[in-house]
């Protein structure tokens, strides 16, 4: 009759013991950026896409969408890209304004498997465009933006 009870707490615990506990991406984002914090601005706000949907603000950062960028009239902001993947998770930060990406590739338990460091020429994306509108607005003297027009399309 003893044996039963303890039998039972013998699994309870087994069950416990074999709970996989899944790594917040959060987690891994401050771990990036507490990684590359010498590189990055003190005030992070990233651009906020399809790919980034499920990764919250924190105190860290912020995420703003494209409205919010051009409200803000800040070209500091960065874009974050996450990966999650069977065996590991990649968080990939990059920077409009220097053109450097930076990547930390994770294991699914949070382990930091590489990080990784690269300077960039960027492609035209909405992003891009913000970006480019945001110089536009800050320094109108700077160039004569008429001769780059941005894509009326590429902002909403």
């Amino acid at each position: 009759m003893k044996i039963i009870p303890l039998f039972f707490l013998a699994i309870l615990v087994f069950f416990i013991s074999c709970n996989k506990k899944d790594i917040k991406m959060e987690y891994l984002v401050d771990s990036t950026i507490e990684i590359y914090k010498k590189e990055l601005p003190k005030k992070i706000i990233f651009y906020r896409d399809k790919n980034n949907m499920d990764v919250k603000n924190t105190k860290n950062y912020i995420f703003l969408d494209a409205k919010g960028l051009l409200e803000k009239n800040d070209e500091n902001f960065l874009s974050l890209y996450v990966k999650n993947n069977e065996k590991f998770k990649v968080v990939r930060i990059l920077s409009f304004k220097t053109g450097k990406g930076f990547t930390c590739t994770f294991d699914n338990k949070g382990k930091l498997l590489s990080k990784d460091f690269i300077q960039t020429k960027l492609e035209e994306n909405k992003p891009f465009y913000i970006y480019y509108e945001i110089l536009k607005r800050k320094y109108p003297n700077y160039m004569n933006w008429k001769l780059f027009p941005i894509p009326k399309d590429s902002l909403r």
